[in-house]
């Protein structure tokens, strides 16, 4: 349903062309990967919790090789990967990361105190608190905060840079959803939210070594009369686009940091093998 929507949206004669039927379409859905997508929400979140979703992007090339949800899309016909919007949490400090290190901040020399909570009274945002998850203090430098994802360090990084560099540089990295540029929005408080589609999007793009790329599920469409499309022959949105929004030492540096964040820090749970 997300390639016939793909389709509806960008093929000329739209809804009523592809009805007809007669076309052949070749997609990027990896069915090893996609079968174990689905697995894998089976096996964690059937039947408990809220709804979860999984989308997996080569960086290389923008393709999409799985996209699954837990919900029932049988009942609902609510794509929850490429429609849902939730709230990131600090998966979005990622995107405050990537801000400093396009300035030219030195991760490993930068340094915060970050007592919680911390209060701040702005003449631009006026007074908030904000508080660390476990409320305790933290001394050191900014790789250090990452691994132990502390907010009150980030909520000062993103007040340093402006939260409005913070959006830009999340729009940069490949998210589309409306962001208005306020400080919360570096801690995952986003007001309409973000699905897990431009996530994976956003994320790629640093593995792709700053060039992002637009996602993909088709690769060619072979219409009735025996036509071909593909590649920049494809129509509108279908049609493969890249632009570097980063550079290669930007986006090293935000994987020495991640990296680290996987063997040692907040996200150890994702430990499956990566990198071989």
């Amino acid at each position: 349903d997300y390639v016939k929507d793909q389709l509806f949206e960008n093929l000329e004669g739209g809804a009523a062309l592809v009805r007809k039927g007669g076309l052949r379409i070749r997609t990027t859905i990896d069915l090893d990967m996609q079968k174990a997508a689905k697995q894998t929400i089976a096996n964690n979140l059937a039947g408990v919790g809220p709804s979860g979703a999984v989308v997996t992007i080569d960086p290389k090339n923008g393709h999409i090789l799985a996209m699954a949800s837990s919900a029932d899309y049988g009942k609902s016909k609510f794509n929850l990967a490429a429609q849902g919007q939730r709230q990131p949490g600090s998966a979005f400090k990622t995107m405050a990361l990537m801000a400093a290190l396009r300035r030219g901040v030195d991760p490993d020399r930068t340094s915060y105190r970050g007592n919680s909570p911390i209060k701040f009274d702005d003449p631009a945002w006026g007074e908030f608190e904000i508080k660390n998850f476990d409320n305790g203090q933290f001394n050191g430098n900014l790789t250090q905060a990452t691994l132990k994802s502390v907010n009150t360090v980030y909520i000062q990084l993103a007040m340093d840079l402006g939260p409005q560099q913070v959006k830009q540089t999340a729009q940069d990295m490949g998210i589309e959803s409306p962001l208005e540029g306020l400080p919360a929005e570096t801690l995952g408080g986003l007001k309409v939210g973000v699905s897990p589609l431009e996530m994976a999007n956003a994320y790629a793009t640093i593995a792709n070594g700053g060039i992002r790329r637009r996602p993909i599920a088709i690769t060619s469409i072979r219409l009735r009369d025996g036509t071909v499309l593909e590649g920049d022959k494809l129509p509108g949105k279908l049609r493969p686009r890249q632009t570097r929004t980063f550079s290669d030492g930007v986006t090293y540096e935000a994987t020495r940091i991640l990296e680290q964040n996987v063997e040692r820090g907040t996200g150890t749970r994702a430990q499956i093998g990566c990198p071989a």
